[in-house]
């Protein structure tokens, strides 16, 4: 009876054990996505809240976006955590500059809402191949996944990871989508 009192009482302390490492790494996953953000951007005051248009952006290199604070009659301040990659000016106007990761911050009342920027780029714009020869596209400043697709498989092929090869003379155009934004390469086979 005791050597089952004894079991029972260890595996319900290593369960509770293994219950807060399971919290506390999954603390630390959402703390650092966009859910942990979305959920802190809303701030609440007497009858009306106040919230951000956006929480997480994906921007191309020289793309531009308003941020907006949806608000009543409040004053707002708007800085970016790095400027090289995207800074924000006097009334929310993002300027997306070189591939990174930022926030932009809205300072309201003493509150921060605050808003993820992904700026990416391309790494080739335009490329010339031989037939039978190819290379690899990748998309700057993401680390999510890219759907690739060709206009003109017959001439220029993409796989899955970004790889162009060169099948026959002419030219396609080699499409990269990430959340919705498309970035490109003019390809000519020559």
């Amino acid at each position: 009876m005791k050597k089952a009192a004894s079991g029972l009482l260890h595996n319900v302390i290593k369960g509770i054990i293994i219950l807060i490492a399971i919290l506390l790494i999954f603390h630390l996953i959402i703390e650092n996505s966009s859910i942990y953000y979305k959920s802190r951007n809303i701030i609440w005051r007497r009858n009306y809240f106040m919230h951000l248009n956006a929480y997480d952006l994906y921007l191309i290199k020289g793309e531009e976006f308003h941020l907006k604070l949806h608000a009543i009659n409040k004053r707002v301040t708007f800085s970016s955590t790095d400027f090289r990659v995207a800074p924000v000016y006097l009334h929310g106007r993002i300027r997306a500059l070189q591939p990174g990761k930022c926030f932009i911050l809205a300072k309201v009342d003493n509150k921060v809402l605050k808003c993820r920027v992904h700026v990416m780029e391309i790494n080739k714009e335009k490329m010339t191949l031989k037939v039978g020869r190819s290379k690899r596209l990748r998309i700057r400043g993401v680390s999510s996944f890219v759907k690739w697709d060709s206009s003109n498989p017959r001439v220029a092929s993409v796989s899955i990871f970004g790889t162009v090869k060169a099948k026959k003379k002419g030219n396609a155009i080699i499409y990269g989508t990430v959340k919705g934004k498309t970035l490109k390469c003019v390809v000519r086979v020559k």
